[in-house]
């Protein structure tokens, strides 16, 4: 599940730099990082075994689409860059 979390993100931020709307990227790390903190919150409030299930959710779910996104967006701006540069010698 990680694994399908941080390659969706990568192929999300990769696709959304090289179609020029990086703004979408911040928009969707901002609110994959709120949901985040807010099961941390949610974890935190309840006791025992339940409250596993929100930090694994953060952990295991959310920090992998985070990273996949930011990784693929400087893919993404790298790739576009470059090919830019190709583009005009």
């Amino acid at each position: 599940m990680p694994l399908l979390f941080l390659t969706g993100g990568l192929v999300l931020g990769v696709l959304c730099l090289r179609w020029g709307i990086g703004w979408l990227v911040v928009v969707l790390v901002l609110i994959a990082a709120l949901l985040a903190a807010g099961a941390i919150r949610e974890g935190r409030a309840v006791s025992g075994w339940d409250g596993i299930g929100y930090a694994i959710f953060a952990m295991l779910m959310m920090a992998p689409a985070i990273l996949g996104l930011l990784l693929g967006a400087a893919i993404g701006l790298y790739r576009r860059r470059k090919s830019r540069h190709i583009a005009d010698p």
